[in-house]
């Protein structure tokens, strides 16, 4: 398994923030690559693929191809790691990721018609539900991913086309996999480029240094 990191140029003054939480809980962590359109982020490997922002589509789907494994653990650039990651978890998912399932999402079921399954902590989505086919944080086939951004589009562009390519898609039913301080429609991070203001005492508390006012903040 790889962690691919979906970035773009413009959150380059997300790299230090990122690089210190995945550090700090996720120490054990596998191989983390990078995916911007031309800067390198200075920690990581960066494969750079230089597309607008109407074509991120076809810029991750060319950046999925450089990766030489079939599994990826897809994390945005501004979804900072709270607490420790629950690798176990982590490590049974990709034991579990075969057949027709797409991708296993860290998020916490939100839909009461989310089925249970034999899949331990997980529960299956619904084919048509709201939000069937996520890019937030979560484990991936690589192949089936790439036939998911098919389309030639901006990130957001694939949430509301939601084109599930007939596989199956699985959601997180207990404990946090990963916390990035994410609630089920409460932003966090960053949101249509300005800082969400819970991220305030979480750096605080952190010890890392932001400029808020270059970016100003979201309400």
């Amino acid at each position: 398994m790889k962690i691919l990191v979906l970035s773009c140029d413009k959150n380059e003054d997300t790299f230090d923030a990122f690089h210190h939480c995945i550090e700090k809980y996720y120490p054990t962590h596998p191989e983390i690559i990078y995916a911007t359109e031309t800067i390198k982020n200075p920690y990581y490997k960066t494969i750079c693929v230089d597309y607008p922002l109407e074509f991120w589509t076809k810029r991750i789907r060319e950046t999925l191809k450089q990766i030489d494994d079939n599994v990826v653990l897809t994390i945005m650039d501004d979804e900072f790691i709270r607490k420790p990651v629950d690798t176990e978890r982590i490590d049974y998912l990709q034991t579990q990721l075969k057949d027709n399932i797409a991708a296993f999402y860290f998020e916490k079921s939100f839909d009461e018609n989310d089925e249970e399954t034999d899949i331990k902590g997980m529960k299956k989505r619904q084919h048509g539900s709201n939000y069937e086919v996520c890019i937030n944080c979560g484990i991936w086939d690589k192949e089936k991913l790439i036939d998911v951004l098919s389309r030639d589009s901006d990130p957001w562009d694939v949430e509301l086309n939601q084109d599930n390519r007939g596989y199956d898609y699985y959601i997180n039913g207990e404990d946090y996999i990963i916390d990035w301080g994410y609630i089920t429609w409460q932003y966090t991070g960053i949101c249509k480029g300005k800082w969400c203001r819970n991220m305030i005492p979480f750096f605080e508390k952190e010890g890392i240094k932001v400029d808020f006012e270059k970016r100003g903040f979201y309400d």
